[in-house]
């Protein structure tokens, strides 16, 4: 079965889901030039290799130099759901000391941000901010609008991954696009407050993509103001 991935981006973490056997050749190349890739914007990345039934030599060897090449930028690459053959194989070549193995992406989200770099750069310096769109072109807008404004920005496509990074993180403020307002009939603010009673929520106008940017840009900062207090920052 080829490899294949998907990746998808929560807060500062990206997921990379694996599909099939890492193994020399193809499979290897494809593997490390999509993490290749993904490095220079994302330091820390999680690898779900539930879906990985085998890895051979080539394949772990690759991982022990992706790994190798993350820590070097003091970023990390964490594995999760990793399946029993693999793990086997980890504990007799006695690499498995070699990676941080976690049994859920939940688990390697929140290790991700409870690690010494995110702690020493972003742990206590400014109020932080999740951000729940499906857009991800409005993602971007927000994060530089509110990063902008002095407050560390955190975004997301979906509320589930919203609810890992809020426990994560500790955020105080969440701002949801008018269609992020429920899960599967459960309303969010329910969700976040079993996380956090004291979390504030921000629902944005349904139309928030289309409208005026500046006018957006201002309209949401005047509406959060009174909810948070970031540091100043040069803009």
């Amino acid at each position: 079965m080829p490899l294949s991935m998907n990746s998808r981006p929560v807060g500062e973490v990206m997921i990379v889901q694996c599909n099939g056997r890492i193994v020399a050749g193809a499979e290897v190349f494809s593997l490390q030039a999509h993490i290749g890739d993904v490095l220079p914007n994302y330091a820390d990345v999680v690898l779900q290799l539930e879906q990985v039934p085998f890895v051979d030599s080539s394949g772990l060897g690759a991982l022990v130099r992706l790994v190798s090449t993350a820590r070097a930028k003091s970023g990390d690459i964490k594995l999760c759901g990793v399946q029993p053959q693999l793990r086997k194989t980890l504990e007799m070549t006695n690499l498995l000391a070699m990676f941080e193995t976690y049994d859920s992406e939940a688990e390697a989200i929140i290790a991700a941000y409870l690690g010494s770099r995110y702690s020493k750069e972003k742990g206590n310096t400014q109020f932080r901010v999740l951000c729940v769109y499906d857009s991800l072109n409005v993602r971007t807008f927000l994060r530089e609008v509110l990063c902008r404004a002095g407050y560390s920005a955190l975004t997301t496509g979906n509320v589930l991954d919203a609810k890992i990074l809020l426990k994560a993180t500790k955020a105080k403020l969440a701002i949801l696009g008018a269609n992020m307002q429920a899960v599967h009939g459960t309303p969010t603010r329910k969700l976040f407050e079993e996380i956090d009673p004291s979390v504030s929520l921000v629902v944005l106008d349904p139309n928030f993509e289309k409208l005026d940017p500046g006018e957006c840009a201002t309209q949401l900062l005047e509406s959060i103001r009174g909810l948070a207090q970031p540091e100043k920052t040069e803009v």
